[in-house]
């Protein structure tokens, strides 16, 4: 097949440095897809306003353009007009291959833009249109400034003064949900396919009417010959500097009213009590880190907590494979967990919150033990009883591989990519 991906941001690893993230998963599907014989194009524009970025690499060849698409809600008004130029650049470039290569279908991997730039090509390109939705309706279209800053200091210290209803007004204004919602009901009207990365993120998408027929799910997939269990424990845990008998691993944001970080530490003491040799490492940064360690000194477990903030994304196969139990306590609608995939790919037991698509990754009592968000009695029980039980943790961390290896492989969600595009050719001949 001819496949005509569309993004915001692609280019190679090291073009993306500290930003790669999932873009890591983004590259090898593109590389994956070619390799196996496919045609593949990415139309994204340049890396930043003074880097243009590759025009190609191993067979997948990169149409670069101007401008960038800047999302800084304090921009304005430039972020604005930069949107528009961005949209109206997309737009020209997907006539321009779509009319010279004519693809078999155009893959938006995702931002609401890049998808409603296409969009409204669709009366006048009759090529099958994929739309990929990265997170749910709530998350993006729902929470107002006090759900998305109200942990901020500067957010409080404003209110504080009285003006929180200036400056709720003037959030409202800048973050302009009204048109990222026009923009995606243009997306879920226009596509022959909205692509969701789980059931529970689907089904938001069927709520808000998008048609059954259109809505599919494509989770995201990772290496598993990388993401595996090294079985050097204790070497990893002095090469990195862990200290402790019992080890959990939080990797993330640190951002309370997502991750729900606070509900972590505030369980820690109990497991502490059964456990005095445990240490739980935290990996990640934010905004929030000033009130995440004043949490620490509050709870008195400064000697079982260890802060190493951000890593890049190959040292956290070693931060995954030195600990004995991931937890990822979200109390947000998540709607993938892809790092606790590659925590149970590397065979490591977790646990979850009940929030979002957690439940639909992690089984409980078969891959990890799943506990009610917010609830952090729960939380240390779960812990705790994996820590202290090596036969549960390993059959746990077993467990959770096999499934990764039968669901979340490259090899499965190329297959389910491929399967869905050649259903919409079908429908659409």
């Amino acid at each position: 097949m001819k496949i005509l991906i569309v993004a915001y941001k692609f280019g190679t690893e090291k073009e993306l440095g500290e930003h790669l993230g999932t873009y890591h998963y983004f590259i090898e599907i593109a590389r994956r897809l070619v390799a196996s014989g496919h045609e593949i194009a990415v139309i994204a524009p340049w890396l930043s306003f003074s880097k243009k970025g590759s025009g190609g690499f191993d067979g997948v060849k990169v149409i670069r353009y101007y401008p960038p698409l800047w999302h800084k809600i304090w921009a304005f008004p430039f972020n604005r007009l930069l949107r528009f130029s961005y949209i109206w650049a997309t737009q020209r470039q997907v006539l321009k291959f779509n009319k010279k290569e004519k693809p078999d279908a155009i893959f938006v991997w995702q931002a609401r833009e890049t998808g409603y730039a296409v969009a409204q090509l669709k009366n006048k390109i009759k090529t099958p249109f994929i739309f990929r939705q990265i997170t749910t309706w709530h998350w993006h279209f729902e929470r107002g400034p006090k759900e998305i800053f109200g942990q901020r200091s500067w957010y409080k210290a404003i209110k504080n003064l009285g003006l929180g209803r200036l400056v709720d007004y003037l959030l409202n204004f800048l973050l302009d949900q009204k048109t990222q919602k026009r923009y995606a009901r243009e997306i879920y009207q226009k596509a022959d396919k909205v692509v969701f990365l789980s059931q529970v993120a689907a089904a938001e998408g069927l709520d808000m009417g998008l048609d059954n027929d259109k809505v599919d799910t494509l989770p995201v997939s990772i290496e598993t010959d990388l993401f595996q269990p090294l079985n050097k424990k204790n070497d990893l845990r002095q090469k990195l500097g862990i200290n402790g008998d019992k080890v959990i691993l939080f990797i993330g944001r640190i951002n309370f009213a997502e991750k729900g970080i606070g509900y972590l530490l505030e369980a820690l003491p109990s497991i502490i009590t059964e456990i005095p040799g445990v240490n739980l490492v935290i990996v990640g940064s934010g905004g929030e880190t000033p009130r995440m360690m004043a949490m620490i000194k509050d709870l008195q477990i400064e000697k079982n907590v260890q802060l190493v903030g951000s890593k890049s994304f190959y040292q956290l196969i070693d931060y995954l494979n030195a600990a004995d139990v991931f937890a990822t306590p979200s109390v947000w609608m998540e709607a993938f967990g892809q790092v606790t995939i590659e925590a149970m790919a590397c065979g490591l037991p977790v646990v979850t919150s009940d929030a979002g698509a957690s439940p639909e990754i992690n089984i409980n009592n078969e891959t990890g033990f799943i506990v009610p968000a917010k609830n952090k009695e729960a939380l240390a029980e779960a812990l705790t009883q994996i820590l202290k039980d090596d036969q549960l943790a390993e059959r746990f961390g077993r467990e959770g591989r096999q499934r990764v290896l039968e669901n979340y492989t490259y090899e499965v969600v190329i297959e389910k990519l491929l399967a869905i595009i050649q259903s919409i050719k079908n429908k659409t001949r």
